[in-house]
């Protein structure tokens, strides 16, 4: 009979973990749409004709998304490949029907539960976001640079990861007391840990590094949550490179974006499967900042 009990309770147990997992990622989703949704806000106000703007190409590559408008703009948004279940052999029910869409329509995209969708809704939002990026703006600078150079790590810190941004890895372990790494279905190793740890030990951390992926499954409103202690939060990778307001209001002190300047070449390499080490021939890094007195 204890054994009919003890089964009973390990299924509450576990029936409860699956109903609070499932209230915490709806938690982030409102978080996180709250983002896109003041994101999409800015961007109306900041791109003159925009509902002029249409969807000239949409690829979904193995490693990125790239979305290139009409006006020749390419934005980029992780995959999420692995985080997807497509039915079937299909990711996206609308493909074959996006290009000549609205920018407007499939930026909305961004909010959907669906990840094919939102993927393709981000990069389409990153895309816009190239126009205005590309100008001088009173809110915030946009220079070329190198991430690491611009965070002030010390001796004592902690640092943690969010993604394992790994040519970020070397230079801050020979900067920072520790360095601690939540990767979501990633291998494990030393100081690799499950992206669910984060919860307890991000509010620890002296500095946060979270990659731009975070913008694209939904979690980025959590964790600058969890990362409100932190003395430097910083964004980081080509999903990143979006309007920055809404994330310099949530916190963030610094974003490690990318111009696109070579539209086909982008396009090109995200088709043929490429990340962010081929990127790099078609855009350039840069570094995104609050001006004086506007950020946290």
């Amino acid at each position: 009979m204890g054994k009919v009990f003890s089964g009973i309770s390990q299924s509450v147990r576990t029936t409860g973990q699956q109903e609070a997992d499932l209230e915490g990622k709806e938690g982030d989703r409102r978080l996180s749409k709250a983002i896109v949704e003041e994101a999409l806000t800015c961007l109306s106000a900041e791109v003159a004709n925009l509902r002029d703007i249409a969807v000239n190409r949409v690829c979904l590559g193995w490693g990125y998304v790239g979305v290139q408008l009409t006006t020749d703009d390419v934005g980029l948004c992780h995959s999420l490949m692995g985080e997807m279940q497509p039915e079937c052999c299909q990711v996206v029910q609308q493909a074959g029907t996006l290009s000549g869409s609205p920018a407007t329509e499939l930026a909305e995209r961004a909010k959907s539960w669906d990840t094919g969708e939102r993927v393709i809704g981000v990069a389409t939002i990153n895309a816009l976001s190239q126009i205005v990026l590309r100008r001088e703006h009173d809110g915030y600078t946009v220079t070329e640079g190198n991430v690491l150079e611009q965070v002030d790590i010390r001796p004592t810190d902690k640092v943690a990861m969010v993604g394992n941004i790994k040519p970020l890895v070397p230079g801050i372990r020979n900067k920072a007391s520790s360095l601690r790494i939540f990767e979501r279905g990633g291998l494990l190793g030393e100081g690799i840990l499950p992206d669910t740890a984060g919860e307890e030990l991000i509010p620890e951390a002296d500095i946060v590094f979270i990659t731009g992926s975070a913008i694209a499954n939904g979690t980025v409103g959590r964790l600058l949550q969890l990362s409100e202690n932190a003395r430097s939060v910083v964004l980081v990778g080509p999903t990143a490179s979006m309007i920055p307001s809404p994330l310099f209001k949530r916190g963030v002190d610094l974003i490690g974006g990318v111009i696109v300047t070579e539209p086909d070449r982008a396009m090109q390499i995200v088709a043929e499967g490429g990340g962010t080490p081929q990127l790099k021939a078609a855009t350039k890094f840069v570094l995104i900042k609050p001006r004086l007195g506007l950020g946290r």
